[in-house]
């Protein structure tokens, strides 16, 4: 993978932006298990949490190692017909958890089947990453109402969109390709996201790069969001 966006030569400071992500879910975890180790009870919105931190933690050390290895090209990225909308509904199970306990309501919008090239895992790390970002990272909304998180796919023109937008989230082109520059030069912090840095977003889009792929911001019923344009396939998906 070639391009500004590549994740060589900026790798360390992928690993500090991640671990620094790390940080907090590994504290909660601690946390949780320091009160059971003294007895003190613990209710199923913590053990929840704590799942939903295990998770996330999990996630972002896998899609990190996954990064790497496709941008170095230690792993070679076998692409075949897939259904985009199988992807996102796999990923939304699996924030369903996180997303329940930040105050989120998931939706699925899926108007095109029609089979595209790429391969599942590396999308859905990639997806993962966005959707666990915006989730954790987006400014809570006023009042406590719930945010929702809609993941859609849709045709445009010789191409399938698919994306993850909210209610929840404002992002646009100059924010989106300022905190890309900021993020690769200086690991800032993107500047739509109060307590993480966005490396989420850095990674997902890195990964899809490697397929030729390009991540970018885009709306839908009047959500914002980001999203990515899989070319169609001839070929049907393989079950």
């Amino acid at each position: 993978m070639k391009g500004t966006n590549s994740l060589v030569g900026v790798d360390q400071y992928l690993l500090k932006s991640i671990a620094e992500e790390l940080r907090l879910p590994l504290i909660q975890i601690s946390r949780l298990a320091e009160l059971n180790m003294q007895n003190q009870k613990i209710d199923q919105t913590d053990i929840k949490k704590m799942e939903s931190s295990a998770d996330l933690a999990i996630q972002l050390l896998e899609s990190f190692i996954l990064g790497v290895e496709y941008s170095d090209r230690q792993t070679e990225i076998e692409l075949s017909p897939i259904t985009i909308g199988a992807v996102l509904n796999d990923v939304a199970h699996q924030v369903n958890k996180l997303a329940t306990a930040n105050n989120y309501d998931i939706e699925l919008s899926v108007k095109s089947a029609h089979p595209v090239m790429g391969n599942y895992e590396a999308i859905k790390m990639a997806y993962l990453n966005i959707a666990h970002t915006i989730i954790t990272g987006s400014s809570k909304n006023e009042n406590n109402r719930r945010s929702s998180l809609v993941f859609a796919v849709y045709n445009r023109g010789p191409k399938n969109m698919a994306g993850i937008y909210s209610n929840n989230l404002d992002i646009n082109k100059n924010v989106w390709e300022k905190s890309i520059n900021n993020f690769e030069k200086s690991r800032q912090k993107m500047p739509e996201f109060s307590h993480i840095n966005g490396s989420g977003f850095f990674v997902a889009s890195s990964i899809l790069e490697a397929m030729s792929l390009e991540l970018g911001p885009s709306k839908f019923h009047g959500n914002k969001g980001l999203a990515a344009g899989f070319p169609l396939s001839q070929q049907l998906p393989l079950v």
